[in-house]
């Protein structure tokens, strides 16, 4: 897994944040940029977790049931899961429904985001 590309990832949003809504609403492509290195953050956990479901037998037809489906089977903690569910979610807006993205909400949350992605990253480290 690319868990160092991960967390240059989140380096890389909290660096590049900028202190107001406003200034980051008007970052353009480099906001754009933010939310591209959020998604692939997102898809390298949820992959990873992906791989730890197939060692468990785990089959399943989107992250949401993979992270179930380890979650059932007492592979990883409630805690963890609810965490990684809300990044599928997340990332499923950010692929396929941008139009529904918030910038405002975005801004507000980015720092949730980020601890929910290396909360999954530990837990992930920690498994192997």
């Amino acid at each position: 897994m690319e868990y160092e590309e991960v967390l240059k990832s989140v380096r890389l949003i909290m660096e590049g944040m900028p202190a107001s809504v406003e200034e980051f609403k008007s970052m353009g492509l480099a906001r754009d940029g933010v939310y591209k290195r959020l998604e692939f953050a997102i898809g390298v956990v949820l992959d990873g977790l992906s791989e730890l479901a197939r060692e468990h037998d785990i089959i399943a037809l989107s992250y949401k049931e993979i992270v179930e489906g380890l979650s059932e089977k007492g592979v990883i903690p409630e805690s963890v899961a609810d965490k990684a569910i809300f990044l599928a979610q997340l990332r499923e807006v950010l692929i396929y429904d941008y139009d529904l993205v918030n910038d405002e909400m975005a801004f507000r949350d980015m720092d949730e985001y980020l601890e929910f992605i290396e909360t999954v990253l530990d837990f992930l480290e920690g498994s192997r």
